[in-house]
Protein backbone atom coordinates (compact mmCIF):
# COMPACT_ATOMS: atom_id res chain seq x y z
CA UNK A 1 0.00 0.00 0.00
CA UNK A 2 1.10 3.71 -1.15
CA UNK A 3 1.92 5.33 1.95
CA UNK A 4 2.34 8.91 2.00
CA UNK A 5 4.54 11.11 4.42
CA UNK A 6 4.80 14.74 4.12
CA UNK A 7 7.02 17.35 5.74
CA UNK A 8 5.09 20.37 6.70
CA UNK A 9 4.70 23.37 4.11
CA UNK A 10 6.05 25.79 5.79
CA UNK A 11 8.33 28.73 3.69
CA UNK A 12 9.39 30.90 6.87
CA UNK A 13 9.18 30.00 10.52
CA UNK A 14 7.95 32.13 13.60
CA UNK A 15 10.23 33.10 16.30
CA UNK A 16 8.28 33.17 19.79
CA UNK A 17 10.56 35.31 21.79
CA UNK A 18 9.82 38.83 22.28
CA UNK A 19 11.89 41.61 21.30
CA UNK A 20 14.83 39.48 19.23
CA UNK A 21 14.52 41.37 16.47
CA UNK A 22 17.81 43.35 17.14
CA UNK A 23 20.87 42.02 17.56
CA UNK A 24 22.32 41.83 20.62
CA UNK A 25 25.67 43.68 21.74
CA UNK A 26 27.43 40.61 22.77
CA UNK A 27 28.32 37.49 21.04
CA UNK A 28 26.70 34.40 22.70
CA UNK A 29 29.27 31.92 23.95
CA UNK A 30 28.56 28.50 24.68
CA UNK A 31 31.14 26.03 26.19
CA UNK A 32 30.48 22.80 24.99
CA UNK A 33 31.84 19.22 27.40
CA UNK A 34 32.53 17.12 24.86
CA UNK A 35 35.51 17.12 22.37
CA UNK A 36 34.69 18.51 18.71
CA UNK A 37 37.52 17.38 16.37
CA UNK A 38 36.94 18.45 12.87
CA UNK A 39 34.92 21.21 10.87
CA UNK A 40 34.34 18.59 8.08
CA UNK A 41 30.88 17.95 8.48
CA UNK A 42 31.22 14.49 7.51
CA UNK A 43 34.21 13.52 9.25
CA UNK A 44 32.91 12.12 12.33
CA UNK A 45 29.33 11.35 13.48
CA UNK A 46 29.68 12.57 17.28
CA UNK A 47 27.48 14.78 19.32
CA UNK A 48 30.23 17.55 19.57
CA UNK A 49 30.85 17.64 15.91
CA UNK A 50 27.20 17.81 14.58
CA UNK A 51 26.63 21.04 17.78
CA UNK A 52 29.11 22.47 15.29
CA UNK A 53 28.29 21.61 11.85
CA UNK A 54 24.33 22.06 12.28
CA UNK A 55 25.44 26.55 12.83
CA UNK A 56 27.02 26.34 9.77
CA UNK A 57 25.56 23.54 7.41
CA UNK A 58 21.99 22.91 6.96
CA UNK A 59 19.95 19.31 6.41
CA UNK A 60 17.78 18.55 4.07
CA UNK A 61 15.18 17.42 7.01
CA UNK A 62 15.44 19.06 10.29
CA UNK A 63 14.67 18.06 13.91
CA UNK A 64 13.04 20.34 17.12
CA UNK A 65 14.47 19.87 19.97
CA UNK A 66 11.83 17.11 21.10
CA UNK A 67 13.15 15.24 17.99
CA UNK A 68 10.18 15.47 16.07
CA UNK A 69 10.71 16.09 12.17
CA UNK A 70 10.34 19.43 10.32
CA UNK A 71 11.38 21.13 7.40
CA UNK A 72 14.80 21.98 6.40
CA UNK A 73 16.26 22.30 3.13
CA UNK A 74 13.43 20.55 2.02
CA UNK A 75 9.80 22.58 2.67
CA UNK A 76 8.25 19.11 1.63
CA UNK A 77 8.35 15.26 0.93
CA UNK A 78 6.48 12.20 0.21
CA UNK A 79 6.75 8.62 -1.63
CA UNK A 80 5.58 8.19 -4.65
CA UNK A 81 5.72 4.48 -4.86
CA UNK A 82 7.10 1.95 -1.99
CA UNK A 83 10.32 2.67 -3.15
CA UNK A 84 10.72 6.24 -3.89
CA UNK A 85 11.01 9.70 -1.66
CA UNK A 86 10.12 12.72 -3.50
CA UNK A 87 11.33 15.76 -2.02
CA UNK A 88 10.56 19.79 -2.44
CA UNK A 89 13.04 21.93 -1.97
CA UNK A 90 13.00 25.60 -0.81
CA UNK A 91 13.49 28.18 -3.18
CA UNK A 92 16.12 31.49 -2.97
CA UNK A 93 18.73 29.55 -0.91
CA UNK A 94 22.12 30.64 -1.18
CA UNK A 95 25.51 29.58 -0.11
CA UNK A 96 27.57 31.72 2.40
CA UNK A 97 29.32 32.55 -0.95
CA UNK A 98 26.34 33.93 -2.51
CA UNK A 99 26.08 30.58 -5.05
CA UNK A 100 22.56 29.09 -5.13
CA UNK A 101 21.69 26.24 -3.40
CA UNK A 102 20.31 23.29 -5.91
CA UNK A 103 19.27 20.05 -5.58
CA UNK A 104 22.19 18.86 -7.28
CA UNK A 105 24.18 19.92 -3.81
CA UNK A 106 21.78 17.30 -2.12
CA UNK A 107 22.84 14.93 -4.78
CA UNK A 108 27.00 15.23 -4.55
CA UNK A 109 26.54 15.21 -0.73
CA UNK A 110 25.16 11.52 -0.45
CA UNK A 111 27.68 10.69 -2.70
CA UNK A 112 30.58 12.54 -1.00
CA UNK A 113 29.26 11.69 2.58
CA UNK A 114 29.48 7.77 2.53
CA UNK A 115 33.53 7.60 2.34
CA UNK A 116 35.26 10.68 3.97
CA UNK A 117 38.75 9.31 4.09
CA UNK A 118 40.55 8.35 7.63
CA UNK A 119 37.67 8.76 9.46
CA UNK A 120 36.91 7.33 12.64
CA UNK A 121 33.29 6.69 12.38
CA UNK A 122 31.22 8.04 9.25
CA UNK A 123 28.10 9.19 7.93
CA UNK A 124 27.62 5.70 5.77
CA UNK A 125 25.00 4.01 8.04
CA UNK A 126 22.47 7.14 7.39
CA UNK A 127 22.56 6.92 3.76
CA UNK A 128 22.47 3.22 3.65
CA UNK A 129 18.63 3.26 2.32
CA UNK A 130 20.03 5.57 -0.34
CA UNK A 131 20.13 3.81 -3.27
CA UNK A 132 20.14 6.08 -6.22
CA UNK A 133 19.58 10.12 -6.21
CA UNK A 134 17.56 12.04 -9.59
CA UNK A 135 17.84 15.63 -9.81
CA UNK A 136 14.32 16.48 -11.39
CA UNK A 137 15.18 19.63 -11.70
CA UNK A 138 16.99 22.33 -9.01
CA UNK A 139 14.38 22.21 -6.66
CA UNK A 140 12.90 18.50 -6.91
CA UNK A 141 15.12 15.37 -5.52
CA UNK A 142 13.95 12.11 -5.88
CA UNK A 143 15.69 9.46 -3.94
CA UNK A 144 15.17 5.36 -4.73
CA UNK A 145 15.86 2.91 -1.61
CA UNK A 146 15.36 -0.02 -3.86
CA UNK A 147 13.15 -1.52 -0.55
CA UNK A 148 10.74 0.61 1.83
CA UNK A 149 12.78 2.31 3.77
CA UNK A 150 10.18 4.26 6.27
CA UNK A 151 13.00 5.55 8.07
CA UNK A 152 14.71 7.43 4.99
CA UNK A 153 13.69 11.41 6.62
CA UNK A 154 14.51 10.77 10.08
CA UNK A 155 18.37 9.38 8.99
CA UNK A 156 18.81 12.55 6.30
CA UNK A 157 17.56 14.70 9.23
CA UNK A 158 21.76 13.43 10.31
CA UNK A 159 23.15 14.72 7.03
CA UNK A 160 24.68 18.16 6.37
CA UNK A 161 24.52 19.50 3.17
CA UNK A 162 27.66 20.87 1.66
CA UNK A 163 28.04 22.29 -2.23
CA UNK A 164 29.21 20.90 -5.02
CA UNK A 165 31.08 23.82 -6.64
CA UNK A 166 33.25 23.74 -3.04
CA UNK A 167 33.28 20.15 -1.82
CA UNK A 168 34.25 18.46 -5.18
CA UNK A 169 37.88 19.17 -4.53
CA UNK A 170 38.16 19.83 -1.28
CA UNK A 171 39.49 17.90 1.56
CA UNK A 172 38.96 17.16 5.57
CA UNK A 173 41.95 19.65 6.00
CA UNK A 174 40.16 22.61 3.60
CA UNK A 175 37.35 22.46 5.99
CA UNK A 176 39.35 22.59 9.08
CA UNK A 177 41.02 25.77 7.64
CA UNK A 178 37.85 27.35 6.49
CA UNK A 179 38.72 27.52 2.87
CA UNK A 180 35.94 24.61 2.65
CA UNK A 181 33.43 25.65 5.47
CA UNK A 182 31.00 27.25 3.40
CA UNK A 183 27.00 26.40 4.25
CA UNK A 184 23.98 27.32 4.52
CA UNK A 185 22.64 27.56 7.66
CA UNK A 186 22.68 30.16 10.10
CA UNK A 187 25.98 30.70 10.65
CA UNK A 188 29.23 31.37 9.08
CA UNK A 189 32.29 30.46 9.67
CA UNK A 190 35.20 32.29 11.09
CA UNK A 191 37.83 30.67 12.32
CA UNK A 192 38.59 27.35 13.82
CA UNK A 193 41.55 26.86 16.81
CA UNK A 194 41.90 22.68 17.76
CA UNK A 195 41.02 21.46 21.42
CA UNK A 196 39.99 25.12 21.89
CA UNK A 197 37.31 26.66 19.53
CA UNK A 198 35.49 27.69 16.93
CA UNK A 199 34.10 31.50 16.25
CA UNK A 200 31.18 31.97 13.82
CA UNK A 201 28.99 35.46 12.61
CA UNK A 202 25.96 35.42 11.90
CA UNK A 203 24.65 34.84 8.09
CA UNK A 204 22.08 38.05 7.61
CA UNK A 205 21.00 35.75 4.67
CA UNK A 206 19.45 32.49 6.24
CA UNK A 207 16.39 31.55 5.12
CA UNK A 208 15.49 30.60 8.94
CA UNK A 209 13.90 32.86 11.58
CA UNK A 210 16.17 36.10 12.45
CA UNK A 211 18.79 35.22 14.94
CA UNK A 212 19.79 37.44 17.95
CA UNK A 213 23.05 36.87 18.40
CA UNK A 214 25.38 38.80 15.70
CA UNK A 215 28.48 36.41 16.70
CA UNK A 216 28.93 33.35 18.59
CA UNK A 217 32.19 31.18 20.05
CA UNK A 218 31.56 27.66 20.72
CA UNK A 219 34.71 26.76 23.52
CA UNK A 220 35.64 23.47 23.91
CA UNK A 221 36.14 22.99 28.40
CA UNK A 222 35.71 19.00 28.82
CA UNK A 223 36.46 19.80 32.45
CA UNK A 224 33.07 19.88 34.07
CA UNK A 225 34.05 21.46 37.21
CA UNK A 226 36.20 24.62 34.69
CA UNK A 227 32.64 24.82 33.07
CA UNK A 228 30.50 25.46 36.04
CA UNK A 229 33.05 27.85 36.76
CA UNK A 230 33.29 29.73 33.50
CA UNK A 231 29.56 29.96 33.23
CA UNK A 232 29.19 31.14 37.10
CA UNK A 233 32.18 34.16 36.36
CA UNK A 234 30.17 35.14 33.27
CA UNK A 235 33.14 33.88 31.02
CA UNK A 236 30.80 32.16 28.94
CA UNK A 237 26.86 32.26 28.70
CA UNK A 238 25.74 28.36 27.97
CA UNK A 239 27.33 25.32 29.17
CA UNK A 240 26.08 21.68 28.49
CA UNK A 241 26.38 18.80 30.40
CA UNK A 242 26.76 20.55 34.19
CA UNK A 243 28.56 17.64 36.91
CA UNK A 244 25.29 15.56 38.73
CA UNK A 245 25.78 16.40 41.48
CA UNK A 246 26.36 20.38 40.96
CA UNK A 247 22.63 20.30 39.76
CA UNK A 248 20.59 21.09 42.54
CA UNK A 249 23.34 23.69 43.91
CA UNK A 250 23.02 25.33 40.54
CA UNK A 251 19.00 25.33 40.67
CA UNK A 252 19.43 27.71 43.83
CA UNK A 253 21.94 30.28 42.45
CA UNK A 254 20.10 33.57 41.22
CA UNK A 255 23.07 33.95 38.52
CA UNK A 256 22.00 31.16 36.58
CA UNK A 257 19.03 28.94 35.10
CA UNK A 258 19.09 25.25 34.24
CA UNK A 259 17.20 23.33 31.94
CA UNK A 260 16.79 19.88 31.64
CA UNK A 261 14.81 17.03 29.39
CA UNK A 262 14.64 13.33 29.23
CA UNK A 263 17.32 11.97 27.24
CA UNK A 264 18.13 9.60 24.24
CA UNK A 265 21.29 8.09 25.14
CA UNK A 266 22.47 5.17 26.18
CA UNK A 267 25.70 4.40 27.93
CA UNK A 268 27.41 0.48 26.84
CA UNK A 269 30.52 -1.29 26.91
CA UNK A 270 31.24 -2.52 23.93
CA UNK A 271 32.99 -6.02 24.09
CA UNK A 272 35.70 -7.16 21.70
CA UNK A 273 33.95 -10.21 19.94
CA UNK A 274 35.94 -10.49 16.72
CA UNK A 275 39.93 -11.73 18.03
CA UNK A 276 39.93 -15.24 18.34
CA UNK A 277 42.32 -13.97 22.09
CA UNK A 278 40.58 -10.14 22.32
CA UNK A 279 42.99 -7.38 23.09
CA UNK A 280 44.12 -6.82 26.74
CA UNK A 281 42.00 -9.58 28.10
CA UNK A 282 44.39 -12.48 30.02
CA UNK A 283 44.48 -15.24 32.08
CA UNK A 284 45.32 -14.19 36.10
CA UNK A 285 48.93 -14.77 35.57
CA UNK A 286 49.17 -12.15 32.45
CA UNK A 287 49.49 -14.90 29.86
CA UNK A 288 47.14 -15.37 26.73
CA UNK A 289 44.08 -17.25 26.90
CA UNK A 290 43.53 -20.60 24.60
CA UNK A 291 39.78 -18.52 23.58
CA UNK A 292 38.23 -15.31 24.02
CA UNK A 293 35.81 -15.08 27.13
CA UNK A 294 33.98 -11.89 25.66
CA UNK A 295 33.01 -15.19 23.07
CA UNK A 296 31.50 -16.60 25.20
CA UNK A 297 27.00 -15.45 26.62
CA UNK A 298 27.89 -16.76 30.42
CA UNK A 299 30.69 -14.65 30.48
CA UNK A 300 28.59 -11.24 28.89
CA UNK A 301 25.81 -12.40 31.63
CA UNK A 302 27.66 -12.69 34.24
CA UNK A 303 29.87 -9.07 33.23
CA UNK A 304 26.20 -7.78 33.17
CA UNK A 305 24.46 -8.95 36.55
CA UNK A 306 28.05 -8.48 37.98
CA UNK A 307 27.14 -4.72 37.12
CA UNK A 308 24.91 -2.63 40.31
CA UNK A 309 23.21 -0.13 37.76
CA UNK A 310 20.69 1.14 40.46
CA UNK A 311 24.38 2.08 42.34
CA UNK A 312 26.11 3.65 38.91
CA UNK A 313 22.98 5.95 38.16
CA UNK A 314 21.94 6.77 42.07
CA UNK A 315 25.60 7.36 43.07
CA UNK A 316 27.94 7.80 40.40
CA UNK A 317 25.13 9.65 38.33
CA UNK A 318 23.51 10.98 41.44
CA UNK A 319 19.94 10.44 40.18
CA UNK A 320 20.57 11.67 36.26
CA UNK A 321 20.88 8.60 34.99
CA UNK A 322 17.67 5.49 34.50
CA UNK A 323 19.42 2.08 34.97
CA UNK A 324 18.19 -0.36 31.63
CA UNK A 325 18.43 -3.31 29.94
CA UNK A 326 18.09 -1.39 26.42
CA UNK A 327 18.71 1.88 24.76
CA UNK A 328 15.38 3.67 24.85
CA UNK A 329 13.31 4.72 28.00
CA UNK A 330 9.74 3.78 28.59
CA UNK A 331 6.97 5.12 26.50
CA UNK A 332 9.31 5.35 23.63
CA UNK A 333 8.05 3.57 19.82
CA UNK A 334 9.72 0.43 19.73
CA UNK A 335 10.34 0.05 23.51
CA UNK A 336 10.79 -3.98 24.74
CA UNK A 337 8.56 -4.03 27.79
CA UNK A 338 9.79 -7.56 27.93
CA UNK A 339 13.77 -6.37 28.76
CA UNK A 340 13.91 -5.95 32.51
CA UNK A 341 16.87 -3.87 33.57
CA UNK A 342 19.26 -6.68 34.94
CA UNK A 343 19.37 -7.62 38.58
CA UNK A 344 22.69 -7.33 40.25
CA UNK A 345 23.53 -10.28 41.83
CA UNK A 346 26.91 -11.29 41.97
CA UNK A 347 26.66 -14.74 42.93
CA UNK A 348 25.03 -15.60 39.93
CA UNK A 349 27.89 -14.22 38.17
CA UNK A 350 30.37 -15.92 39.81
CA UNK A 351 28.01 -19.12 38.75
CA UNK A 352 28.31 -18.41 35.27
CA UNK A 353 31.86 -17.29 35.01
CA UNK A 354 32.61 -21.12 36.39
CA UNK A 355 30.06 -22.57 33.90
CA UNK A 356 31.75 -21.21 31.21
CA UNK A 357 35.46 -22.49 31.89
CA UNK A 358 36.30 -19.45 34.16
CA UNK A 359 36.18 -20.85 37.46
CA UNK A 360 39.33 -18.68 38.95
CA UNK A 361 38.15 -15.44 36.45
CA UNK A 362 40.55 -13.45 34.35
CA UNK A 363 42.06 -10.40 33.68
CA UNK A 364 40.94 -7.32 31.91
CA UNK A 365 41.23 -3.60 30.93
CA UNK A 366 38.42 -1.48 30.76
CA UNK A 367 39.18 1.21 28.51
CA UNK A 368 37.00 4.73 28.97
CA UNK A 369 37.19 8.07 27.76
CA UNK A 370 37.63 10.57 30.28
CA UNK A 371 36.11 13.78 29.21
CA UNK A 372 33.07 12.64 26.52
CA UNK A 373 30.53 11.69 28.99
CA UNK A 374 29.20 12.74 32.32
CA UNK A 375 31.45 10.88 34.75
CA UNK A 376 32.69 8.57 32.40
CA UNK A 377 35.89 7.46 34.02
CA UNK A 378 34.21 7.65 37.15
CA UNK A 379 31.45 4.81 36.25
CA UNK A 380 34.66 2.73 34.25
CA UNK A 381 36.20 2.30 37.94
CA UNK A 382 33.40 1.75 39.56
CA UNK A 383 32.28 -1.19 36.96
CA UNK A 384 36.33 -2.36 37.25
CA UNK A 385 35.39 -3.16 41.41
CA UNK A 386 32.39 -4.57 40.89
CA UNK A 387 34.42 -7.14 38.14
CA UNK A 388 36.77 -7.89 40.74
CA UNK A 389 33.91 -8.83 43.07
CA UNK A 390 33.46 -11.40 41.10
CA UNK A 391 36.95 -12.80 40.37
CA UNK A 392 37.83 -10.97 36.70
CA UNK A 393 40.50 -8.67 37.72
CA UNK A 394 40.03 -5.18 35.89
CA UNK A 395 42.40 -2.63 35.36
CA UNK A 396 40.79 0.68 34.03
CA UNK A 397 42.70 2.98 31.34
CA UNK A 398 41.14 6.26 30.47
CA UNK A 399 42.05 8.55 27.21
CA UNK A 400 41.02 11.59 26.02
CA UNK A 401 38.39 11.46 23.35
CA UNK A 402 40.26 12.59 20.48
CA UNK A 403 42.47 9.44 20.59
CA UNK A 404 40.07 6.84 22.49
CA UNK A 405 37.60 7.41 19.45
CA UNK A 406 40.45 6.43 17.09
CA UNK A 407 41.39 3.31 18.77
CA UNK A 408 38.19 2.30 19.45
CA UNK A 409 37.27 2.84 15.74
CA UNK A 410 40.23 0.37 14.96
CA UNK A 411 39.46 -2.32 17.58
CA UNK A 412 42.12 -2.01 20.23
CA UNK A 413 40.32 -2.35 23.14
CA UNK A 414 38.55 -5.62 24.79
CA UNK A 415 36.34 -3.78 26.18
CA UNK A 416 35.35 -0.02 25.80
CA UNK A 417 32.89 2.01 27.40
CA UNK A 418 30.79 4.08 24.73
CA UNK A 419 27.68 6.11 23.94
CA UNK A 420 24.77 6.17 21.89
CA UNK A 421 21.76 8.64 21.12
CA UNK A 422 18.94 7.32 19.76
CA UNK A 423 17.22 10.52 18.01
CA UNK A 424 15.71 9.01 15.78
CA UNK A 425 13.24 8.16 18.51
CA UNK A 426 13.27 3.96 17.76
CA UNK A 427 15.42 1.34 18.00
CA UNK A 428 16.57 0.61 14.39
CA UNK A 429 19.15 3.50 14.67
CA UNK A 430 21.23 1.80 17.51
CA UNK A 431 20.44 -1.70 15.93
CA UNK A 432 21.55 -1.03 12.53
CA UNK A 433 24.49 1.20 13.46
CA UNK A 434 26.03 -0.36 16.84
CA UNK A 435 25.03 -3.99 16.76
CA UNK A 436 24.56 -5.62 12.92
CA UNK A 437 27.52 -6.86 11.77
CA UNK A 438 29.77 -4.52 10.08
CA UNK A 439 28.76 -4.39 6.67
CA UNK A 440 30.42 -0.75 5.26
CA UNK A 441 29.20 -1.79 1.49
CA UNK A 442 25.29 -2.12 3.28
CA UNK A 443 25.82 1.02 5.67
CA UNK A 444 25.90 -1.79 8.54
CA UNK A 445 27.22 -1.85 12.15
CA UNK A 446 29.56 1.66 11.44
CA UNK A 447 29.91 1.88 14.49
CA UNK A 448 29.89 -1.83 15.60
CA UNK A 449 33.44 -1.68 17.81
CA UNK A 450 33.25 -5.01 19.14
CA UNK A 451 32.75 -6.48 15.65
CA UNK A 452 29.72 -8.77 17.21
CA UNK A 453 28.04 -10.64 14.48
CA UNK A 454 24.75 -12.64 14.38
CA UNK A 455 23.70 -13.50 10.95
CA UNK A 456 19.98 -14.44 13.00
CA UNK A 457 19.91 -11.16 14.63
CA UNK A 458 21.16 -9.08 10.99
CA UNK A 459 18.40 -10.74 9.58
CA UNK A 460 15.72 -9.51 12.30
CA UNK A 461 17.39 -5.58 11.92
CA UNK A 462 16.89 -5.28 8.25
CA UNK A 463 13.21 -6.86 8.08
CA UNK A 464 12.46 -4.48 10.62
CA UNK A 465 14.09 -1.59 8.59
CA UNK A 466 12.43 -2.29 5.70
CA UNK A 467 8.45 -2.65 7.39
CA UNK A 468 6.46 0.38 5.98
CA UNK A 469 3.36 -0.23 8.74
CA UNK A 470 4.21 1.10 11.85
CA UNK A 471 3.15 -1.19 14.25
CA UNK A 472 4.07 -4.43 12.30
CA UNK A 473 7.53 -2.70 12.42
CA UNK A 474 7.74 -1.73 15.81
CA UNK A 475 6.77 -5.68 17.09
CA UNK A 476 9.74 -6.45 14.79
CA UNK A 477 11.89 -3.82 16.40
CA UNK A 478 11.19 -5.37 20.00
CA UNK A 479 11.17 -9.34 18.70
CA UNK A 480 15.17 -7.85 17.55
CA UNK A 481 15.23 -6.11 21.03
CA UNK A 482 14.52 -9.50 22.73
CA UNK A 483 17.27 -11.70 20.88
CA UNK A 484 19.69 -8.51 21.75
CA UNK A 485 18.79 -9.13 25.63
CA UNK A 486 19.95 -12.97 25.23
CA UNK A 487 22.76 -12.46 23.19
CA UNK A 488 24.45 -9.65 24.71
CA UNK A 489 25.90 -7.84 21.83
CA UNK A 490 27.02 -5.06 23.99
CA UNK A 491 25.89 -4.37 27.91
CA UNK A 492 23.54 -1.45 28.00
CA UNK A 493 24.16 0.38 31.23
CA UNK A 494 22.01 3.78 31.85
CA UNK A 495 20.56 6.47 29.95
CA UNK A 496 21.47 9.81 30.72
CA UNK A 497 19.28 13.10 31.27
CA UNK A 498 20.50 16.07 29.73
CA UNK A 499 20.96 19.57 31.06
CA UNK A 500 22.29 22.57 30.55
CA UNK A 501 23.02 26.05 32.30
CA UNK A 502 22.18 29.61 31.22
CA UNK A 503 23.92 33.08 32.99
CA UNK A 504 20.98 35.10 34.10
CA UNK A 505 19.19 36.93 31.16
CA UNK A 506 19.69 33.81 28.68
CA UNK A 507 17.61 30.76 28.44
CA UNK A 508 17.77 27.80 26.42
CA UNK A 509 15.27 24.79 24.82
CA UNK A 510 17.00 21.27 26.19
CA UNK A 511 17.38 19.25 23.39
CA UNK A 512 16.60 15.27 23.88
CA UNK A 513 18.98 14.92 21.00
CA UNK A 514 21.89 16.92 23.09
CA UNK A 515 22.97 19.17 20.58
CA UNK A 516 23.96 22.43 22.28
CA UNK A 517 22.72 25.13 19.66
CA UNK A 518 22.70 28.77 19.60
CA UNK A 519 19.43 28.98 17.81
CA UNK A 520 17.85 27.23 20.81
CA UNK A 521 19.26 30.53 22.91
CA UNK A 522 17.75 33.53 23.14
CA UNK A 523 17.60 36.60 25.81
CA UNK A 524 15.21 35.65 28.76
CA UNK A 525 11.91 37.32 28.88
Amino acid sequence: MRQFVRGLLVASVVWSGAGLGAAQAEPLRIAIGGAFTSMDPHFYNATPNHSVAMHIFDRLVDRAPDVSLKPGLALSWKTISDTVWEFKLRPGVTWHDGKPFTADDVAFTYERARNVPNSPGGFGGFLRAVKKVEVVDPLTLRIDTGEPAPNLPRELAFVPIISRHVGEKATTEDYNTGKATIGTGPYKFVSYTPGDRVELVRNDAWWGPKQPWDKVTLRMITNAGARVASVLSGDVDVIDTPPAGDLEKLRADQRVGVSTTEGLRVIYLALNSQEPVAATVTANDGKPLPKNPLLDVKVKQALSIAINREGLADRIMQKTARPTGQWLPPGTYSYAKSVSVPAYDANKAKALLAEAGFPEGFKLTLFSPNDRYPNDAATAQAIAQMWTRIGVKTAVETLPWSSYASRGGRQEFGVGLWGWGSPTGEAGYLLSNVVATNTPSRGLGVFNYGRYSDPGLDKQIVEALATIDDDKREKLFVAATETFARTLPIIPLYILDNAWVTRKGISIDARRDERTLAMDARPAK
